[in-house]
C-alpha cells in the first residue's frame, strides 16, 4: 500500500531497515542499544549477526521440545522476543502478559512468582526514575538507566523461565501421574 501512495520502496528501509541494521541507537528498554553504542564499529555486523542468531535459536528448540503445546510455544516466543528484540516496546510485554493467563492451570508449579513481581514491579517503577534523573536532571547517566532495564529483562527472563518450567512439569505430572507433587531432582 506504501508503495502504491507514494510511488516508492523508501519505507522498508525505514522500517524493517532500521530493526535489522540498528541504525538508530536510542535508549530503550531494550538490551542492544547500549552495547552497540560502547562498541567498536569494526565488529558491529558481526554481533547483530550474533544477536539475531541468539534471538532465532530459541525459534528451533522450543517448537521441538513443546511440540504438543504450540500456543505455549508461542507465548513463550513472545516473551523472548519483548525481552530480545532490538527496539521492544512496552506493548511487546503487554501482548506476552497478555497471553501468560491462558496458563492459569500451571500457576501452582511456578516457583518464583514473588521475586519475578518485585524484580517487575522495582524495575516499574524505577525505570522513569533513572530516565528522568539521565535526561532531564541531569544527575544522572547512561549506565543508571542502562543497570535497570537490565533489571526489567531479569524480571521478564524469570517470567518465561518459570513458565517454562510450570508448564513442562505439568506436562510431566500428565505423563506420570505417579509423580504429581514430588520433588523433581536432576542427575
Amino acid at each position: 500500500m506504501s508503495y502504491l501512495v507514494t510511488g516508492s520502496w523508501e519505507f522498508l528501509a525505514s522500517t524493517y531497515g532500521v530493526q535489522l541494521t540498528l541504525s538508530d541507537l536510542t535508549p530503550n528498554v531494550g538490551l542492544w542499544w547500549y552495547f552497540f553504542v560502547e562498541m567498536f564499529d569494526s565488529f558491529r555486523a558481526f554481533f547483530l549477526a550474533v544477536f539475531w542468531l541468539h534471538l532465532a535459536s530459541y525459534v528451533g528448540g522450543l517448537t521441538l521440545r513443546i511440540r504438543s503445546q504450540p500456543l505455549v510455544v508461542v507465548t513463550l516466543l513472545l516473551g523472548i522476543f519483548a525481552i530480545f528484540k532490538p527496539y521492544p516496546s512496552i506493548g511487546d510485554t503487554a501482548l506476552f502478559l497478555a497471553m501468560v493467563p491462558l496458563y492459569r492451570h500451571v500457576f501452582p508449579l511456578m516457583r518464583y512468582t514473588f521475586l519475578v513481581a518485585a524484580v517487575v514491579l522495582y524495575a516499574v517503577f524505577l525505570g522513569p526514575a533513572f530516565y528522568h534523573l539521565w535526561i532531564y536532571a541531569g544527575s544522572g547517566n547512561a549506565n543508571f538507566f542502562y543497570a535497570i532495564t537490565l533489571v526489567w529483562g531479569l524480571g521478564q527472563s524469570l517470567l518465561v523461565c518459570d513458565l517454562t518450567f510450570a508448564v513442562l512439569r505439568d506436562e510431566w505430572e500428565v505423563e506420570r501421574p505417579e509423580m504429581v507433587g514430588k520433588e523433581i531432582r536432576q542427575i
